[in-house]
């Protein structure tokens, strides 16, 4: 395995950044809280839901190809739009969370850590990112990556992702529905 610096750093950021993301959004949103099936939590889960949405886009156009010209502003963007999104969120979780007791001191400082990690992330793998690769007419790939970074991103997180955007739609589709016939 090479490591060559700031991508090679960014791309072993998203370990931790995955594995503590399930706790937060499997473990303790969904299973242990069940935020989908309260209807005070319904603008949050639906946040999560988008920003799920976002996150395989994101992971591919900018970690798992080193992207260029419109494909790496697309991912940019997209990172753009998910910190919006974000942002939100925190605004939403006084209210969203107040029949809870509010947000837990230990979800709290693990949104911090998540936050931290993704940032860290991110900053990395934007500056590792050629200065050729920031023009609107390069060509939009300019090539794959490293084998080990290829099957973090493709192996490992892409595949739980995709899971974990799906298992938010169905939850957000089915308690619309639920809430619908109940109102």
């Amino acid at each position: 395995m090479s490591f060559d610096g700031a991508r090679d750093l960014a791309v072993l950021l998203l370990v931790p950044l995955g594995l503590l993301a399930a706790v937060d959004g499997l473990y303790l949103h969904l299973w242990r809280l069940r935020l989908h099936e309260r209807p005070e939590c319904r603008r949050e889960h639906l946040l999560h839901t988008v920003r799920a949405l976002l996150f395989p886009p994101s992971l591919a156009l900018l970690y798992g190809l080193e992207s260029a010209g419109v494909a790496l502003w697309l991912g940019v963007a997209l990172v753009v739009v998910d910190t919006a999104l974000e942002g939100w969120d925190t605004f939403e979780e006084p209210a969203s969370r107040k029949a809870l007791g509010g947000l837990a001191a230990s979800e709290a400082l693990l949104h911090v850590v998540l936050v931290t990690l993704r940032a860290a992330s991110l900053v990395l793998v934007i500056a590792a990112a050629p200065a050729a690769s920031w023009s609107w007419d390069a060509a939009p790939i300019l090539r794959g990556v490293e084998p080990w970074q290829a099957f973090i991103v493709w192996s490992g997180l892409m595949p739980g992702s995709l899971l974990v955007a799906a298992l938010h739609v169905t939850l957000a589709v089915r308690t619309r529905s639920a809430l619908l016939r109940h109102a």
